[in-house]
């Protein structure tokens, strides 16, 4: 058995060094890359619903990581010392599809093997333990080593619409990166965005409420967002939270911007 604990003070940048060490933990273990991400997306949900709802971003408190790895099972404790978390309202797993936020509780219970929330009497916090159990039938010791740190974008002009390709993670801090460059393309007189995620490894419920605050500015400017190139598990995430059902999502890049001819342009 193997056990780590790990401890970040409730400032952003710990985002990316959780990801980080839980990244190099993973690659020890060796497993098919859709249960990587899944494992890592509900790991990363418990650790910003503590970051952001438990601690409420408090530097002075920490988040505490522990994962605990046997041969049948992993085991993520997640606990924070605040008490900003609101256990009573954490049932709701459908959200209005068109908020930003409460698409993490129900991502972890539909991840997790077994998921259990409560109150930590060490830490005096909210504390979230989920158990994984470990598929032996695909094993793939580089899969983890392949999935990007950060989030990088490529911006193309094609005619009336722009591009943006997007690579890596799409989290909440590059979530909030993206929402400032569609930000600065919209008050350029652009409109019509589309985003590439072919190159997305990760994608976790603050990304994909950026993604809705993206689509709710550009129709404020009477404009179209489209998206495309998803891997398998990253679309299996839009299903999951039912955001499929608002995003125009296209196999191909050229198919997206195909469609563009089609409609009338705002």
């Amino acid at each position: 058995m193997k056990r780590k604990t790990y401890k970040y003070h409730s400032v952003l940048e710990s985002e990316g060094r959780m990801y980080a060490d839980i990244k190099s933990l993973m690659a020890e273990i060796g497993l098919e890359k859709k249960r990587l991400f899944n494992i890592m997306l509900a790991i990363s949900e418990a650790f910003t619903n503590a970051l952001i709802h438990g601690n409420c971003f408090n530097p002075d408190k920490m988040v505490e990581v522990t994962i605990t790895v046997n041969d049948e099972a992993m085991i993520a404790d997640i606990m924070d010392e605040g008490n900003g978390f609101n256990q009573e309202s954490s049932g709701h797993d459908c959200p209005d599809l068109l908020s930003e936020g409460g698409r993490g509780i129900g991502l972890m219970r539909s991840i997790a093997d077994e998921f259990v929330i409560g109150r930590n009497g060490r830490t005096g916090g909210t504390q979230i333990t989920m158990r994984f159990n470990l598929r032996k039938d695909k094993v793939n010791k580089k899969s983890m080593n392949d999935m990007e740190d950060k989030m990088e974008m490529n911006k193309k002009d094609e005619g009336n619409v722009m591009v943006l390709t997007l690579s890596g993670r799409l989290d909440l801090s590059n979530g909030n990166r993206l929402k400032e460059e569609v930000k600065s393309i919209l008050s350029g007189g652009r409109t019509s965005i589309h985003l590439n995620l072919r190159e997305v490894e990760f994608v976790n419920s603050s990304g994909l409420g950026a993604l809705v605050s993206i689509m709710k500015e550009i129709r404020i400017h009477r404009g179209r967002l489209t998206l495309s190139d998803m891997a398998d598990y990253v679309r299996e995430i839009f299903d999951i939270t039912q955001l499929s059902h608002i995003f125009e999502i296209f196999a191909t890049e050229e198919e997206a911007l195909h469609s563009y001819h089609l409609v009338p342009s705002n």
